[in-house]
């Protein structure tokens, strides 16, 4: 699944979630797209403003790194940034809370959790989250055995229901660079894995203002 499109004419190495294209023509409609190079993005946009980096809803540009190197590196972090984030802006967490919640409300959340399609499950030493809908549940296992319940029944029942189940060893380098370099938490390893094999439709269409973001070093 692709999740952001990038309009270059020059070589630019990311995940194949990007769609890296050499023209508008060739570009996903419905996702953010940026536009690299002033050349091109003046004669897409002949009245854009040049300082600003939104040259229309969910389409951006920025020089190409021979025109300003370090505006170049300031603006593809950001937006590579934005798509990640927009996307975890669009699900929701719910802390599966054994002990505080009602009986009721814990009843609503497994029915809930049931019903879901398609489950992808993760577990990180004592919580286990389970995504699917755009919805994380965490579930923490100390809590579970606080309780009387056997942790390693609750694990094992979480397991049948999911159509993927993840182990830390088996996920935590390939998808370490989104929480150490994007500083997203774990809970969203799943979520970002239905992603990446499609196993989720979602788009990124929030605009986030170019002010306020974090840089990280691409690899």
């Amino acid at each position: 699944m692709k999740i952001a499109n990038i309009v270059t004419d020059t070589k630019l190495t990311l995940t194949n979630q990007f769609n890296v294209v050499n023209s508008m023509d060739e570009i996903i409609h419905g996702i953010p797209t940026l536009i690299i190079g002033f050349k091109l993005v003046n004669h897409l946009y002949p009245n854009f403003d040049i300082l600003n980096i939104e040259v229309e809803k969910n389409i951006y540009w920025t020089f190409k790194k021979n025109e300003k190197r370090d505006k170049y590196n300031d603006d593809l972090n950001w937006f590579i940034e934005k798509v990640y984030n927009d996307l975890t802006k669009n699900c929701n967490y719910i802390f599966v809370d054994l002990i505080q919640l009602k009986n009721v409300s814990l009843i609503k959340i497994f029915k809930k959790i049931k019903s879901i399609n398609k489950i992808i499950s993760y577990i990180d030493n004592d919580m286990v989250y389970i995504s699917g809908e755009n919805l994380i549940f965490g579930v923490d296992l100390n809590l579970v055995e606080y309780v009387g319940l056997d942790r390693n029944k609750i694990i094992n029942k979480i397991k049948n229901i999911s159509n993927v189940f993840l182990c830390n060893n088996e996920i935590i380098i390939e998808y370490k660079r989104y929480y150490d370099e994007l500083g997203l938490p774990i809970k969203y390893i799943p979520y970002l894995y239905s992603i990446n094999n499609e196993e989720t439709n979602i788009t990124s269409s929030i605009h986030i203002p170019r002010e306020g973001w974090m840089v990280f070093e691409l690899s």
